[in-house]
């Protein structure tokens, strides 16, 4: 084992740690400067020349447009929905029907950020239910707090999959190997950020009332999603559940009537066409699924390059291969373009839209979508030089020798770490997925349980990064403050890790 070369493979990843929590750079800054400086140290150090450079950063060229695809499509459904009014009328809808508390505190920063995590993502959650929440009577510190714990469990299969496509692009594994393990625990970790949001919205005495209800909506919200994933829905596993759990929310008040709890008032045109809308995209990726001679159509074109076999002067070599296929119209990114124009025609056949609003909605979709796609488009090339470099067999064998077979409990916490560092799930999955991969050959682990506590550590991490963090506590005015929020936010984040550590050796000893 050479020490050496270890100490130096780790170099790029500590950079990023010292730049972003020591410098408080942003991810654009962080990454440009990361990624010269592994393509500095792969050149002098692990004897990467010009060619293998330029293959892996064509590779990641592809790989990151696999997943952009999808980050601009979502964000442009959301960006039509919310210049109709919808989000917000959603919202407002379920904070009138919902009697108690505490439970309306679950409804909106569990199920309905869990919903809008599954829809749109990238901090959306937060923003929107943190002013919901601070009407419904809560403080401005859990106005935020609240909704960052209760999204955690959606973000690998929210964003339409996005940081799960991120998982398969950058380990090659099919979501049929993958779907299972990750579903599974994040269905624990759905159950687990629910009672916690639970516990710090009810007064005393009042959580037990409320427990066979968060149990409920817990249970099935967690079984929905691992049945989406499953069965090949994916893209929506996150949005699918969060409906479902609004529905069950929504069927549980209606039963509940009392001196506390008043009929629930008749809900807006606004609210029922904005879960029409939803619902049309949710179609439209069913039938893209389900009828073959559309699936067929849409899959028949196909973006792919060749790319030559690469070797370093140490020896290390990266065989010749295809790399990573794209279908322009069959894409999950494609299906949402096609979901946004048809919501877009609706809401403005319906009246909801403005002659500006294409100008609004564009606007809108690019000032968030673009920092989110350079950091990626960063990330991923950082992680293809890695790979193509040696430096993360260099990374996994110190690991290894470190932790050893204690590795599943640290998966999960190596993925909250990659995605606290970044920003997102996604570019956590696509910076350490190839790592963990590694580590489960290394170790002789199944991949597929690793790669899941890849991606479970790497959403429940996401909620407390910066970017995060720094969206949410501008929601509204009058906010706690990016600092206070983090600090509050480790707790639970590291209940919800130790969870996840649990969950993957159990996992692991179960042998699924």
């Amino acid at each position: 084992m050479d020490v050496a070369l270890i100490l130096l493979s780790v170099l790029p990843l500590a950079l990023i740690l010292l730049l972003m929590l020591g410098l408080r750079w942003n991810l654009t800054r962080t990454g440009i400067a990361a990624w010269v400086s592994t393509v500095a140290l792969a050149v002098l150090f692990f004897g990467a020349g010009f060619p293998l450079i330029v293959i892996s950063q064509a590779k990641a060229l592809f790989l990151a447009l696999d997943v952009l695809y999808i980050v601009w499509g979502a964000l442009l459904f959301y960006a039509v929905c919310e210049e109709a009014g919808i989000v917000q009328a959603i919202g407002l809808g379920f904070i009138r029907t919902v009697p108690w508390r505490n439970l309306r505190a679950l409804t909106l920063a569990w199920t309905f950020a869990s919903f809008l995590q599954g829809a749109g993502g990238f901090g959306v959650p937060v923003v929107i239910t943190a002013p919901l929440l601070l009407e419904s009577g809560f403080s401005p510190l859990q106005a935020i707090l609240f909704p960052c714990i209760g999204h955690a469990w959606a973000v690998t299969y929210g964003s339409l999959g996005t940081s799960f496509q991120a998982l398969m692009t950058a380990s090659s594994l099919p979501a049929s190997t993958l779907a299972g393990p990750s579903a599974i625990l994040l269905g624990g970790v759905c159950l687990l950020s629910g009672i916690l949001i639970g516990a710090l919205a009810s007064r005393k005495g009042e959580f037990l009332r409320l427990l066979p209800i968060l149990l409920t909506v817990g249970l099935t919200m967690a079984a929905v999603q691992y049945g989406l994933a499953v069965s090949g829905f994916w893209q929506i596993g996150s949005l699918g559940a969060g409906l479902v759990g609004l529905a069950v929310i929504f069927a549980i008040c209606r039963l509940i009537r009392g001196k506390e709890s008043p009929s629930p008032q008749p809900f807006d045109r606004k609210f029922l066409w904005g879960l029409a809308g939803y619902g049309l995209l949710m179609a439209v990726i069913l039938c893209a699924q389900w009828i073959q001679p559309l699936h067929a159509a849409l899959q028949s074109v196909q973006w792919r390059m060749a790319f030559p076999q690469t070797a370093t002067t140490l020896g290390y070599s990266t065989p010749a291969e295809y790399g990573k296929g794209i279908a322009p119209l069959g894409h999950p990114g494609a299906l949402l373009v096609y979901s946004s124009a048809s919501v877009f025609l609706l809401f403005g056949g319906l009246g909801f839209l403005q002659k500006n609003s294409p100008r609004i909605i564009l606007r809108n979709t690019v000032r968030r979508a673009f920092p989110v796609s350079v950091g990626i488009l960063l990330m991923v090339g950082l992680s293809t030089i890695l790979a193509h470099a040696g430096m993360m067999d260099r990374l996994a064998e110190g690991i290894s020798a470190s932790v050893g077979v204690a590795f599943p409990a640290v998966a999960p916490w190596l993925g909250g770490m990659g995605a606290f560092l970044t920003g997102s799930n996604t570019n956590s999955n696509l910076l350490f997925a190839p790592l963990q991969q590694r580590m489960a050959r290394t170790l002789g682990l199944p991949e597929k349980i690793l790669l899941a506590a890849q991606t479970g550590g790497g959403a429940v991490g996401s909620v407390i990064s910066p970017a995060k963090v720094g969206l949410g506590s501008n929601a509204f005015e009058g906010n706690p403050g990016e600092g206070e929020v983090m600090r509050k936010l480790l707790l639970p984040v590291a209940i919800l890790l130790a969870a996840l550590s649990v969950g993957s050796v159990l996992l692991l000893q179960l042998g699924l």
